[in-house]
């Protein structure tokens, strides 16, 4: 009587609602396989890992992330974890179904450690399914992107792939005749879509949409309610939703091929679903003591995976690094009002940062042959509050010719210009300042020309540095030609020295000539630096031959300046691009400077580490291969030297530690859209080390994806 009362229920229509219904009822039982076998696995996965991350996990906008871990050790762990789930999954989803089939049948739950352990008698017969699965998906997904490359068109690849996806679903019934019914693979195979002749397509989409369809709405349902958290939160919610949905789908889908596999030998003619449903009770585990399983005992299995990962995010037990980082460019997307003028901001137009008014920073911005240079201002340390201020460009004013800048102490910036002047048939150019803060870009009331009269200003090339006391050095180099039709160049620096912001007096004096290969007038194969006592030193690339040459002074008016070549020069075959180069020079508190470069040869970022004030003795440690952007020295107010630098090798942004001529590399974000061309670093007001960098090389205005990121290390301890 039982069994014709089971086979009655079990002939009724609305498989997947009332396979659902029976799950919500008893989600307990059903759990319980999946919690016994998962909870321990995946606290053991995450024990296994934590080696791997020791200085490779950073804590994101408090969100974990892996940066710059060994890929071989990572490939290692995540095959040996995938193996490891895929073989319990192929214990516990026939657990599951031992006990769904005991519930359906009108029985009580079969206890979980029973229902495991005749999954793991049927396991010899399980594998071959699971084997056999990978290949048939394989071919599923070959066949649908075939036919996207043979047609072009998305909806005939969607169509081969769903109605192939479609056709495997039968084979989902090889699980319950499997374990309910001792097969082994080809005949539980074979059974699965014997029981469906006639009705295939009713129970393909029941299959379909109680495995697939339905958890995957609930999913996507789940992200988007979870979209609009940051922080631990979105870390909490996150690890709580994946670790009920691992543990909770499993039931659910499991229900549901019971189900159907019921119902479809239930609708068989008599007398033989009452033979084999018989044969199927006879085999089930016992049943054993009447002891209710509380959900109380459960419901730690179903939210400690969660915590565990929200809490070790939020809590950072094990010290990893704390970054902030903030998508600057994400609300001009939908909005081009970013200033006065709504100036365009490009690429490869990021020049340099500095510490801005308050807690903001200032960064200088390259206008492009057609735009005048411009102020990137934050008004917070994320940079979530942002604004460009364009230079007020005049009638005269050379718009083709990069800018330099340099902050002064009160957070505004000073910038160069070049304007053009005519007498006649007589032009030239001459070089004044412009003084920048929130309100715009202007030039001072009492300044004066540093260079009153010049024929060609993209000749030159400039750098710019603030001196403690006030005031401004800037530096220029111009390439001059040793006789007539030699082809024979020297470059000649000099240094202009300003006693005040507007410089109302400037003093010019030439510093050192040095032999060259013939330069292109770069900014950013020139760099000068005024240290804490005063003292210029000058970096110099020569854009032909890599060769770069330190100018140090003895005084702060330079009257004795040492000129060394610590970068000897190299012969490389010319190109039309070239490959990318550029230096960087920062000095310590006692005089000696440091320098970051990109090698003429092959772009790759070195560290030059001065032993003497003026680089006479030095010691060169090579950071990465080949980067896009320019790398960026810094001193810290510990007297730390940071680099930061781009790595094409591997997709991060990296900032290196130096002491001693010893370099400690960190990965402080993750490139998205690939490496880019601008990165700039200074310190904020707090001291910590403050990123610009672009994520991408793509053109704002095509197809190209690019992103102005601002990352900030909260506890970086060198």
């Amino acid at each position: 009587m039982e069994i014709v009362d089971a086979l009655v229920r079990l002939r009724r229509p609305f498989v997947v609602v009332r396979a659902y219904l029976d799950a919500a009822r008893h989600l307990v039982p059903l759990v319980a396989p999946a919690a016994v076998v998962f909870v321990p696995l995946a606290l053991i996965a995450a024990s296994a890992l934590l080696p791997l991350l020791s200085d490779s996990a950073v804590v994101r906008n408090d969100e974990l992330e892996i940066y710059g871990a060994e890929p071989r050790h990572l490939l290692v762990w995540s095959a040996a974890v995938l193996v490891a789930f895929v073989v319990a999954q192929a214990v516990v989803f026939p657990a599951t179904v031992v006990i769904a089939a005991a519930l359906q049948a009108g029985g009580p739950p079969v206890p979980a450690l029973r229902a495991l352990r005749v999954a793991l008698r049927r396991l010899p017969s399980m594998l071959p399914l699971v084997v056999l699965a990978v290949p048939v998906f394989a071919l599923v997904v070959a066949a649908g992107y075939g036919a996207l490359l043979v047609t072009g068109s998305l909806a005939p690849a969607v169509f081969v792939f769903v109605g192939l996806a479609l056709f495997t679903m039968p084979a989902l019934l090889a699980v319950p005749a499997v374990v309910l019914e001792g097969r082994s693979a080809p005949a539980a195979v074979g059974r699965g879509y014997d029981l469906v002749v006639g009705h295939a397509p009713s129970s393909t989409f029941t299959l379909a949409c109680g495995v697939y369809v339905i958890p995957g709405v609930v999913s996507q349902v789940l992200d988007a309610v979870m979209a609009g958290l940051h922080g631990p939160a979105l870390m909490y919610a996150s690890g709580l939703a994946g670790g009920v949905l691992a543990l909770a789908g499993t039931a659910f889908q499991a229900s549901v091929v019971t189900r159907q596999f019921l119902h479809r030998l239930a609708l068989r003619p008599a007398p033989v679903p009452a033979e084999e449903f018989g044969r199927i009770l006879a085999d089930l585990p016992g049943a054993g003591p009447r002891r209710r399983v509380r959900f109380p005992l459960v419901l730690p299995a179903l939210v400690l995976p969660g915590l565990v990962y929200g809490g070790v995010a939020a809590v950072n037990p094990f010290g990893w690094l704390e970054t902030s980082e903030t998508d600057v460019t994400a609300a001009w997307r939908d909005s081009f009002d970013v200033g006065i003028g709504a100036p365009v901001l490009r690429r490869g137009d990021l020049r340099a940062l500095y510490p801005g008014p308050g807690k903001g920073m200032v960064a200088l911005v390259h206008g492009g042959p057609d735009t005048p240079s411009a102020m990137f201002a934050c008004a917070d340390p994320a940079c979530r509050r942002a604004r460009l201020h364009e230079a007020q460009a005049g009638p005269d004013q050379d718009l083709g010719v990069e800018a330099v800048g340099a902050a002064l102490p009160d957070g505004r910036l000073v910038l160069t210009s070049w304007t053009r002047h005519h007498a006649g048939f007589d032009s030239w150019e001459r070089l004044g300042l412009l003084i920048c803060d929130r309100e715009g870009c202007v030039p001072p009331r009492d300044g004066s020309p540093l260079i009153p009269r010049h024929d060609f200003a993209r000749g030159l090339s400039l750098a710019m540095s603030a001196r403690p006391g006030g005031g401004l050095v800037v530096a220029i180099a111009e390439q001059v030609e040793i006789g007539r039709g030699l082809r024979r160049y020297d470059d000649v620096i000099s240094l202009v020295f300003c006693a005040d912001p507007g410089c109302s007096r400037p003093v010019t004096r030439e510093v050192a000539r040095v032999p060259s290969g013939g330069f292109a007038p770069e900014s950013q194969t020139l760099s000068v630096v005024v240290g804490a006592d005063d003292r210029p030193v000058v970096a110099r690339m020569d854009s032909r031959t890599g060769a770069v040459h330190v100018v140090s002074c003895e005084d702060p008016a330079c009257a004795r300046p040492h000129v060394t070549r610590p970068v000897a020069p190299r012969t490389i075959e010319p190109t039309r691009d070239g490959p990318r180069h550029a230096v960087a020079v920062a000095v310590r508190l006692d005089g000696r400077p440091v320098l970051a470069y990109q090698d003429i040869r092959d772009s790759a970022v070195r560290y030059l580490d001065c032993r003497t004030r003026d680089c006479g003795r030095h010691v060169t440690v090579t950071l990465s291969g080949g980067s896009y952007a320019p790398p960026v020295p810094v001193i810290d107010r510990a007297g730390h030297v940071l680099v930061a630098y781009q790595d094409v090798g591997r997709p991060y942004v990296m900032l290196a530690t130096c002491a001693d001529g010893r370099c400690a590399r960190t990965a402080v974000a993750g490139l998205r859209n690939g490496p880019g061309d601008g990165l700039a670093m200074t310190l904020d007001r707090a001291g910590r080390p403050v990123i610009v960098w672009t994520d991408g090389n793509g053109s704002y205005f095509s197809d190209g994806e690019w992103s102005l990121m601002v990352t900030t290390p909260l506890n970086l301890t060198p």
